[in-house]
């Protein structure tokens, strides 16, 4: 027979895990993949790419900010609440006069959320063709 301590006890632990398990799931991103590179040719300004993502949480994903390390990119979120299991998108627009003359750049982008992967980061990679259309190798 149990003291009336350790069964209250037990009784709390039991409520306890039967809360716990009834909670659902935080909001979790997941990049849908492959990501999009970003190629320019040798007369082109601008790129504007797609980026998918979605929420493999069990909880409403709230999207507060999506930033660029780089001046040279911008990000705009289509939709800044996604449902659970549903995606969401981004549209980043780039200048290929901030990106320097290397043929390859990687460009870092950090989301803000309530998901609890946030803060992510994610890279995009950005390939340069020369006059003739050809890739330039680094």
């Amino acid at each position: 027979m149990c003291s009336r301590s350790s069964c209250h006890r037990g009784v709390w632990l039991l409520l306890l895990a039967a809360v716990l398990r009834a909670q659902p799931r935080p909001a979790e991103i997941e990049l849908l993949q492959p990501l999009p590179e970003i190629e320019l040719s040798a007369a082109e300004r601008f790129a504007v790419v797609t980026v998918l993502f979605r929420n493999c949480g069990e909880q409403t994903l709230q999207v507060y900010s999506v930033r660029s390390e780089c001046w040279c990119a911008a990000v705009t979120v289509l939709r800044g609440s996604v449902p659970p299991d549903s995606v969401g998108m981004m549209r980043v627009m780039l200048t290929a006069a901030g990106l320097g003359q290397e043929p390859r750049a990687r460009l870092r982008f950090r989301l803000e959320s309530n998901a609890c992967n946030s803060p992510f980061v994610f890279e995009l990679t950005v390939h340069r063709r020369d006059a003739g259309g050809e890739l330039e190798r680094p």
